[in-house]
């Protein structure tokens, strides 16, 4: 049976995750697997057919990119970075569009 969280179209060859964040800074890395986590969170039981099983595979991929993101901060970590270049926080809050 397929892996619906990290399919293995997304494997062949380089793990295309891996491929789009060795594009990137660190900084735009943590931006990406930060905003793909909160978009399957965000998005849960409303796509691909609002049922129990479409939600719960939302909140596992939001899981999976959560899992990418606290791993590669650790990897971060361990090369002697610290998370201060990075508290800069781009959190605002949500507003409507006009």
């Amino acid at each position: 049976m397929s892996d619906p969280i990290n399919p293995i179209h997304y494997q062949k060859g380089i793990n295309t995750i891996d491929a789009i964040l060795s594009q990137m800074t660190e900084e735009e890395n943590i931006g990406y697997l930060r905003g793909s986590a909160l978009k399957y969170l965000c998005r849960f039981g409303t796509k691909n057919g609002q049922t129990l099983d479409k939600a719960v595979e939302d909140l596992q991929k939001s899981k999976w990119f959560q899992e990418k993101l606290i791993n590669y901060l650790t990897m971060l970590k361990e090369q002697g970075k610290t998370f201060q270049a990075y508290t800069g926080s781009n959190v605002k809050p949500f507003k409507k569009k006009k």
